[in-house]
């Protein structure tokens, strides 16, 4: 007996370890060469500079994630190299932690299964490749679920350390704090509540560890919470379903939808099979109340935000803060499938229902063009080369660039990756209280935010990047020149500087003439 439980503790050692290990190894030949997303670029600028004022990062901070950069970056020393290696690291602790949450909720072979799945979830996959902080988050929603299952199930010592691994989440993604709160206190309402009030202190002083410096670093509390309602203003806070309506809630459903779709890929059919199957066979009632309200939980916070509040369409990562619920309960489903079928099949057809999955799922990563596919890193990569090296053929001392709010190709990458050149990025919007956006701008890896573009006179000539069907709008304009970067979806645009605002005619800009220190408004 003692060799026996031996033994299956060596395995509750050596599946994970090996689990985490085959994770990095599928990661490291297929990451991302340059930065992937505007947010990428506002990380690595934040290597250099942390002030949030200019987005780097955007609020609300991500103090951890950066400062977690900056101390890769001393060996590293490159900046999406050192994004991407967390992500590779925290893919590991992720799929590791999922095996420890299936085989904790229902058995050993289950943590196999679920954590199988996990390590080839598309999605799950693209973002162990690139560098954005929603890997980690799926790793600390994992491993705070796991925690707080062992709180709810008596072991109230964990209640010190999920409180740690609560504020250290809420460093590195301040809303995941927020969307996992409500699953710890139903698992510490058996606690003493002097040992809840206690732990909330120290949930409390681990959050002002980073929060402090944080608002110190962007330059007080008042530059920090104009940072805050500006991005709020311009982005989450003016898409809600309470301001737009129903065409908000039916396009963040969708978002929602396909982006767990990318995530569980075909195990989205063993939900629905095992769900239909509970239904006709009566059998919901006999589910466990406490795994389904522990669910529940765990998932409801962030759905409802992303249904009701805001979800990016370009970033299908938001959901990986839930994927591992899913993760789990396909790994159930199949086993109860397998029992389902043993009478009909005469065997365990487990090992094949998940083998069926996880080969499907591999196939979307590396052979579909879905926006969480290998494809898609390499296509980013090499589009973002081909137009860097279209810019460069233009004199970085006459010409100055214009880029729309583009989000894979955007005045971000130009002005990290080209810092020589004058960078502008054109976002003319209104916010609905009549307040304008501010111009965000770059020169020499350093941002600025002014009401309007003020030219230099030594500046002669544009550049304006324009990607698919964006092209239309100035196809007609006459002395631009127009080329087609081969074989992207990029054109640039150039031309003289005072046709600008043929192109941009909401686009506030004066010339400056430095030898008659004068300006004018075109």
């Amino acid at each position: 007996m003692r060799l026996h439980e031996e033994s299956r503790r060596r395995e509750d050692l050596l599946l994970p370890l090996l689990l985490f290990i085959l994770t990095i190894i599928t990661r490291v030949p297929f990451t991302s060469k340059l930065l992937y997303h505007s947010d990428s670029v506002h990380f690595a600028l934040a290597l250099e500079k942390y002030d949030i004022t200019v987005h780097q990062p955007h609020p609300p901070g991500y103090f951890l994630y950066v400062m977690l950069g900056r101390i890769l970056n001393y060996f590293i020393r490159d900046a999406n190299n050192v994004f991407v290696c967390i992500s590779i690291l925290f893919s590991g602790l992720t799929v590791a932690s999922i095996y420890y949450l299936g085989k904790e909720f229902y058995d050993r072979k289950t943590g196999v299964i679920s954590a199988a799945i996990a390590l080839t979830s598309p999605n799950l996959w693209f973002h162990g490749e690139v560098a954005l902080t929603y890997i980690v988050e799926a790793f600390f929603s994992a491993a705070i679920a796991l925690i707080s299952w062992r709180i709810y199930k008596g072991e109230h010592k964990y209640i010190w350390l999920s409180v740690i691994a609560l504020g250290i989440a809420g460093g590195i993604r301040q809303n995941t704090m927020v969307f996992l709160l409500p699953l710890w206190l139903f698992s510490v309402r058996r606690v003493q509540i002097k040992k809840i009030l206690l732990s909330l202190g120290l949930l409390g002083f681990v959050c002002l560890i980073w929060f402090l410096p944080m608002v110190y670093m962007t330059g007080g509390w008042n530059a920090y919470r104009e940072a805050f309602r500006e991005l709020w203003l311009f982005n989450t806070g003016g898409l809600s379903v309470y301001k737009m309506g129903w065409s908000s809630f039916k396009i963040f459903s969708l978002l929602v939808f396909f982006f767990t779709a990318f995530g569980i890929g075909s195990g989205i059919l063993i939900l629905l099979l095992v769900f239909y199957s509970l239904i006709r066979h009566g059998r919901l009632k006999f589910l466990d109340r406490t795994k389904v309200l522990f669910f529940s939980l765990w998932v409801i916070p962030s759905i409802s935000f992303y249904l009701f509040i805001f979800i990016f369409p370009t970033n299908p990562g938001y959901v990986l803060i839930f994927l591992p619920t899913l993760f789990i309960l396909i790994g159930a489903s199949i086993g109860y499938m397998s029992t389902e079928l043993r009478q009909v099949m005469k065997k365990d057809i487990s090992a094949i229902l998940a083998l069926a999955i996880i080969i499907f799922n591999t196939g979307i990563f590396f052979l579909s063009n879905y926006p969480v596919s290998y494809r898609e890193i390499k296509t980013h990569d090499q589009d973002i080369s081909i137009m860097l090296a279209s810019i460069k053929t233009f004199d970085p001392l006459k010409t100055a660039i214009f880029v729309g709010p583009y989000t894979f190709f955007g005045y971000r990458h130009i002005m990290y990756y080209l810092p020589e050149y004058r960078v502008y990025q054109v976002d003319v919007r209104v916010a609905p209280s009549g307040e304008a956006r501010k111009t965000f701008w770059g020169l020499n890896k350093e941002t600025f935010l002014s009401d309007e573009v003020i030219m230099p006179e030594n500046i002669t000539n544009f550049i304006s990047i324009h990607i698919g069907d964006d092209i239309n709008k100035v196809t007609r304009i006459e002395r631009l020149s127009i080329k087609k970067l081969e074989p992207t979806e990029i054109y640039i645009v150039s031309g003289n500087i005072l046709f600008i605002k043929n192109i941009y005619p909401n686009l506030k800009i004066r010339f400056q003439n430095n030898n008659k220190d004068n300006k004018y408004e075109l």
